[in-house]
């Protein structure tokens, strides 16, 4: 049964905290773990996970925002669930970071953290709602409004993060599968498959490779196909539904081609895709190069922040999370999509070249924001010839190219060619002799009619990009790749604590929540930042500190004067005071 957890705004005189000294209290007002408590802890929306609670009468949950501002730690702080478990417990600044400023409050143990993310990850499955990224654009949105950051201008970029998987060749990665599905199978099954699979069940997946050597491995590869190809089809008649089913057709698409005779051959490995299974404890995870860098088995993690020149403290405002495969400029539309269902304007987004293209340019066109790309996707043209952004192209209203100008000065009309979206441009044979760029640089070649070119439309497209590229924009676009460090410190070698795509998405928005929490903490500890902070209720909980600290500061006068003595005694010296 859900319900909400208030306790956190009514303060103890006789917690834990009220017995330090006044400086420490201070030290601990001015710590990062008040401003977790005020712009994380106090804004979750605990109603956003009454969902996975029952409605009928029964025992109540553990509180969601303690539940949640644990996890967002451990992603902010990269501790694993047995560090979180000893800093909830003994270290007073992540308790007060979640309103456990009263030391005889109970700690949840970690089997309740263990069903709170089952149950989270379990309802994004069935409704494909991650309730992660919710809280992230709630607790965001209302730190965006108290602040009044302007979120018109922003900058955009994405990294690459590794899933919790261990690098494996072809071979264990089936073999790895086959473990997973024989752990899958009910004991008759087991039984049935046991002798013939006995060969690679004993050990872990590199262990059993290790034995097999060099020149075996296709013989293995092949042996293994058929038997998968066995297991699939009984799998299709006992359990067609199941997880183990759908792991081994997918394997063997992936990796084998089935043929006429039903015999099955392992395919060339250039032709697997990039997109297929790399591990069968995280289907999510895919293969990618970039940059040179080849990334087995991970996910692409898109950031949008606030970069206003008037803002006093930029925010990360939007995260996507995808399989490492998906395309830059897909990402950029699915966070215009998303923040303009938020109630976000967005009028200037600077990005580099990774997000040009024609899906980038339709998004931005369809929700008026002007992209502001520092440079282009693909290659300029060859060094000795001029670049098609070099000349003067004009468009009708339609959109339509209707002329262009060299760069000498010359104009020529632009007439469709035989083919669809192709032009041709005649320009003057007499001024073109006297051009000192004709037949070198210039994209005008001689004809026997007059000196021409064809051009395609979308050349010209991307050459009127080209020619409004915002490279003025660098150092502004520069600065997201301190916030992308910033997003991963807590994951060694860019690897992520844990595996799948739905429990992957829930660190990385609660890393997220942390680097805007940093940011926000250094600003509200300048002198501008704390007058925002400054609230009412602060200055409440100031005064009532004050009368404590002055009643205990009587109490120890009256025992350090009063208590040592008799009654006799006691009473003439407070007859002398008088």
């Amino acid at each position: 049964m859900f319900r909400k957890n208030e306790q956190h705004r009514q303060h103890s005189f006789f917690s834990g905290e009220q017995l330090l000294p006044a400086k420490l209290r201070q030290r601990l007002k001015e710590s990062w773990a008040e401003t977790f408590y005020r712009e994380v802890f106090c804004r979750i929306d605990e109603e956003l996970f009454a969902v996975l609670y029952s409605d009928k009468a029964s025992r109540p949950n553990v509180p969601v925002n303690v539940l949640v501002g644990t996890e967002i730690l451990k992603s902010g702080f990269g501790w694993s669930d047995e560090e979180l478990h000893e800093q909830v417990c003994f270290n007073l600044q992540v308790r007060h970071a979640l309103g456990l400023s009263d030391f005889r409050a109970e700690v949840c143990d970690l089997r309740t953290v263990y069903n709170f993310r089952k149950r989270v990850r379990e309802y994004a499955e069935t409704h494909g709602v991650n309730l992660f990224q919710k809280l992230f654009e709630q607790v965001t949105d209302e730190q965006l409004e108290a602040i009044a950051l302007k979120r018109g201008w922003q900058r955009m970029d994405s990294t690459q993060l590794l899933s919790n998987l261990a690098k494996m060749t072809r071979l264990e990665l089936i073999v790895s599968v086959v473990q997973t599905v024989y752990r899958q199978l009910d004991e008759r099954a087991q039984a049935r498959w046991q002798e013939r699979l006995a060969p690679y069940l004993d050990g872990r997946p590199q262990q059993v490779c290790y034995r097999i050597k060099a020149d075996a491995v296709e013989t293995h590869l092949e042996t293994l196909g058929e038997t998968l190809a066995e297991l699939a089809a009984e799998l299709d008649t006992k359990a067609p539904e199941s997880e183990a089913a759908a792991l081994v057709q997918r394997v063997l698409e992936e990796q084998y081609d089935v043929r006429v005779d039903d015999t099955v051959a392992i395919r060339p490995a250039d032709t697997v895709s990039a997109d297929g299974l790399q591990s069968p404890h995280d289907p999510d995870a895919t293969y990618r190069v970039k940059g040179g860098t080849a990334y087995r088995g991970g996910y692409v993690v898109n950031l949008s922040e606030t970069c206003e020149p008037e803002n006093p403290v930029q925010l990360l405002t939007d995260v996507q999370v995808a399989p490492n495969q998906t395309d830059d400029a897909e990402l950029l539309a699915r966070s215009l999509e998303g923040q303009a269902d938020r109630g976000i304007s967005l009028e200037k987004m600077t990005v580099d070249g990774g997000y040009t293209g024609p899906k980038a340019e339709q998004t931005c066109e369809q929700h008026q924001v002007d992209l502001r790309a520092t440079r282009m996707r693909g290659g300029r043209s060859v060094p000795d010839r001029l670049g098609w952004e070099a000349y003067t192209w004009e468009v009708d209203q339609e959109g339509r190219p209707v002329r262009v100008t060299c760069p000498e000065g010359q104009t020529a009309d632009l007439t469709p060619g035989q083919a669809d979206r192709r032009y041709i441009a005649r320009f003057d044979t007499a001024r073109c002799a006297k051009c000192p760029l004709f037949n070198k640089t210039c994209r005008v070649e001689p004809r026997r009619a007059a000196p021409t070119f064809y051009v395609r439309q979308r050349t010209i497209e991307v050459a009127l990009q080209r020619q409004q590229l915002c490279p003025q924009d660098a150092p502004i676009r520069a600065v997201i790749e301190a916030t992308i460090r910033s997003l991963k410190h807590p994951f060694p070698a860019s690897k992520l604590p844990v595996r799948g795509l739905i429990r992957s998405t829930m660190v990385i928005y609660g890393s997220a929540l942390m680097v805007n929490l940093r940011r926000l903490h250094r600003y509200f500890t300048t002198k501008q930042g704390q007058q925002v902070a400054e609230t009412g209720a602060s200055a409440v909980l100031s005064f009532f500190s004050s009368l404590l600290t002055a009643i205990r500061t009587c109490y120890a006068r009256w025992h350090r004067l009063y208590l040592p003595l008799s009654p006799a005694a006691c009473s003439r010296r407070v007859r002398a005071v008088a």
